[in-house]
């Protein structure tokens, strides 16, 4: 929709339906029932609403809520409000026809006790049936919200109270899910069409006027919040950042606030000067010795001058927290950064069964090392019933990082569910990895019960870190294939999945590898017993931020505060390093060094920076007329087979056949031959001519698009180590891509040894790793060598076949030598 055009009229204000189990009338301690209200509309596209929905007038508590006109506010006293967004991600869409998430959003005791409001802004496809779709949320396992989805035209926004006494101070587990029927169609491939887009501006708790938000400890960190992004913002100001010695303590206290305050996405912005009052989500960190701090920090507590203190304190004029770190010596400081992650470092060593996943997804994930069985209880998938077309339930579960059974090894799902009689079939249960389709079961019968019913799942799909499941249950049936009038609306269960359903993983080989870009992702840099050493190309604010922000995002992930020592330049040997800078900061033969082309300076350095909100319009080659008129040419050149094609005349459809049949048959029939049968190996056999090679793979230099605006590049060090380079265009990109990159869902896709990010979609472009040598990480056994070899021989099957064979030959040589000394000779 072109900006210039106007939004549509605001619809008339929606009452929230109010089934018995929700009680929609004011407490007496929570605001009084304010009807939902819808935000004018804006284009299906549009998702920023356009305008702040006005507030309605208290009204006097009734035994049902009755929909009241929204009014204007009485401009005497203005309302002032405190707000906090609880959304995790920038856009949350939940599709399909039944869909859910659940993360945790933090308070404090002020919050949890005043009277608060609950305020969700979404939007739905135009094929979404509002007689038959709901979407719901709950807070801490209670319903707070029920609603018809009925938003196809703009974002509406409703608010209702909350019950008092239902927010707790600390964590708070949120719920939302919709179920979503189409209009018209009856197909599984309608269901694709079907969501619901949940606005982060709009979707918010809303606390009784003049509530304060005040930050007692460090134990209130986690309640900072976020903004309508999903970001949650630490600002660190601190005096003279080009030293070593702020360095170093800078980058390993952002790592602890971000672990100590269990951000989902946590974001680093260094500054020398105090950048005034701090935005919703947003927390400042004031870090140096006591004498610097003097002029940065108007009311510096006098303790700071003779003793370690990290204390959280009020901003001047506002409720914005701040948090200073300080003490008289540099020892002083060292203590006091221990005191704010003491509960972190302490923790350094111990094997968690569970990644901290509640900001951004709860259940916690779990961590499967081996050999075990977790049932979909506690992976978050309750008992469903379902009477639509295709079922969906998402779960995730994270790998170590040394995790090595991507060509060998099964998984197996448990599956208990049930369906009726009127499923056909042909129907089937798919299980997707990681986005892509792993293994399907065919249901073959007519209405059956499944009890613990093996469904095997190839290991290819999986990878250290965190790996994203889905389990879908595509239902087929004779009444969807007649779609009467009103099929959509029928509510009669055909499937049912049981939480008993579990998925069994078996021991696996533990062994890391390098280069691996997914390990790098899970938070475990490096592979070995020496720290890895972070190299800054400039001690200036906007690579300070860059790397803040990547340590903070492995830190969470991991769990604990990053190995890492800090240096202004990499000697070499055998040490880790990890480079963050921006392209022309680089020193020479970095690139090289990672397997870059060096021409990626002039590439990058003589094409702008893509914006996202303007891309760019394809350009169409233009060639001058005889009459002067500018006329779109009519020929173009496709490289490398330089090709040219004129777009005159079409050739007939005999000319084409004729054509390609002379361009095939030039092949003989030996090159045919090989052909269909090299085709046949790989469809039946999955092998092809690379797993046949002797000879290593060189690692080829990997050419990113000219459309990514972030590289990663990972490569084998000269001894031991590992070399990994973190690159934008500029100081400034690498900063702001840095925000992208690091943001869950985005961050959980980096794999391979090289991955370019994409200026436009939370997409990599991605080079797999076609070489790598191995690290220890476990103590040597022979059954984790077993695994590694089966994992290792399952890649390289020539190498395979030569070993049976090898062995074979020593078998029989040994049975012959064995027989000839033993019995008499006939």
């Amino acid at each position: 929709m072109s900006p210039d055009k106007p939004a549509a009229p605001a619809a008339t204000p929606v009452q929230p339906a109010a089934p018995a189990q929700f009680d929609m009338q004011a407490g007496p301690t929570v605001p009084a029932a304010t009807p939902a209200t819808q935000a004018p509309s804006t284009s299906p596209f549009e998702m920023a609403p356009q305008g702040r929905p006005a507030t309605a007038r208290p009204a006097a508590p009734t035994s049902k809520p009755t929909a009241a006109p929204a009014t204007v506010a009485s401009a005497a006293r203005p309302v002032t409000r405190h707000e906090r967004p609880i959304l995790p991600f920038a856009t949350l869409r939940l599709d399909g026809e039944v869909d859910t998430r659940s993360w945790s959003s933090n308070l404090t005791q002020d919050e949890a006790a005043s009277g608060a409001s609950i305020s969700i802004g979404y939007q739905n496809a135009v094929v979404v049936m509002p007689e038959a779709s709901r979407l719901r949320a709950s807070i801490n396992g209670e319903p707070v919200v029920d609603i018809p989805i009925s938003s196809s035209q703009g974002i509406q926004r409703v608010i209702i109270p909350i019950r008092a006494g239902l927010l707790r101070a600390g964590q708070n587990i949120i719920r939302m899910e919709a179920t979503q029927r189409h209009r018209t169609d009856c197909t599984v491939r309608a269901t694709y069409e079907l969501w619901t887009d949940v606005d982060s501006a709009s979707t918010k708790l809303i606390f009784a006027d003049g509530a304060p938000k005040t930050l007692r400890s460090l134990e209130d960190l986690p309640a900072v919040g976020l903004d309508a992004t999903g970001i949650t913002t630490i600002r660190v100001v601190a005096p003279k950042i080009y030293r070593p010695e702020i360095r170093d303590r800078l980058l390993r206290l952002v790592q602890v606030v971000a672990l100590r305050g269990h951000y989902a996405h946590p974001v680093i912005r260094v500054m020398e000067s105090d950048p005034g009052p701090s935005p919703v989500g947003t927390i400042k960190v004031v870090m140096g010795v006591a004498s610097e701090l003097r002029g940065l920090v108007a009311a510096l507590p006098d303790a700071a001058a003779t003793q370690p203190l990290a204390i959280m304190m009020q901003e001047a004029g506002s409720n914005a927290p701040s948090l200073i770190v300080s003490g008289p010596t540099w020892n002083d400081l060292d203590t006091a950064i221990n005191i704010v992650g003491a509960p972190v470092l302490n923790a350094i060593g111990m094997e968690r069964d569970r990644i901290d996943t509640a900001s951004w997804h709860w259940p916690e994930i779990p961590t499967y090392y081996g050999n075990r069985s977790v049932r979909f209880a506690d992976l978050g998938i309750p008992t469903q019933e379902f009477s639509g077309r295709r079922f969906r339930a998402r779960f995730a579960i994270n790998l170590p990082s040394d995790f090595y059974a991507t060509d060998y090894g099964e998984a197996t799902l448990f599956l208990d569910s049930a369906h009726t009689a009127n499923v056909k079939p042909g129907s089937h249960v798919d299980i997707y990895v990681n986005g892509r389709i792993s293994t399907t079961m065919t249901i073959t019968s007519r209405g059956n019960i499944f009890r613990r019913q093996p469904v095997r799942i190839p290991m290819r799909h999986f990878k250290p870190g965190i790996n994203q499941l889905s389990f879908e249950a595509v239902l087929l049936t004779d009444a969807d294939e007649r779609c009467a009038p009103g099929e959509t609306l029928s509510e009669t269960n055909r499937f049912a999945l049981f939480d008993s359903t579990s998925l069994s993983i078996p021991n696996f080989g533990r062994v890391g590898r390098r280069p691996d870009l997914a390990a790098f992702s899970s938070g475990s840099f490096p592979h070995g017993d020496l720290p890895a050493t972070v190299v800054l190309a400039r001690p200036d604010p906007l690579n300070y931020s860059a790397a803040g922000t990547l340590l903070a995002r492995m830190a969470r992930d991991s769990g604990a505060p990053v190995r890492a020592q800090f240096a202004a330049a990499a000697t070499g040997g055998d040490q880790s390093v990890l480079f963050v800078g921006s392209v022309d900061q680089l020193p020479a033969g970095l690139l090289a060094r990672v397997n870059l082309p060096e021409n990626l300076r002039t590439v990058w350095q003589s094409s702008p920076t893509p914006n996202r909100l303007n891309p760019p319009s394809p350009v169409t080659p233009v060639t001058e007329s005889a009459a002067g008129q500018q006329v779109a040419s009519a020929e173009f050149t496709i490289t490398p087979n330089r090709i040219a094609l004129d777009r005159g005349d079409p050739a007939s459809t005999d000319e084409v056949r004729r054509r390609w049949a002379d361009t095939l048959q030039r092949r003989g029939i030996i090159q045919r031959t090989l052909d269909t049968f090299k085709e046949w190996t790989e469809h039946t056999f999955n092998l092809s001519l690379a797993s046949l090679s002797f000879e290593e793979r060189a690692t080829s230099t990997f050419d990113p698009p000219q459309r990514s605006t972030l590289i990663m590049a990972q490569s084998r060090g000269e001894g031991s180590g590992t070399w990994t380079l973190v690159t934008a265009r500029t100081a400034d990109a690498l900063a702001e891509e840095m925000v992208r990159l690091t943001a869950p869902p985005v961050w959980a896709q980096v794999s391979g040894r090289a991955a370019a990010l994409d200026w436009n979609d939370d997409k990599f472009e991605i080079q797999p790793a076609t070489t790598f040598s191995f690290v220890q990480t476990q103590p040597f056994s022979f059954l984790n060598l077993r695994l590694v070899a089966a994992n290792w021989m399952s890649i390289n099957i020539l190498q395979y076949a030569l070993l049976m064979v090898a062995c074979c030959i020593v078998l029989g040589l040994a049975t012959h030598l064995l027989l000839s000394r033993l019995g008499r000779r006939s």
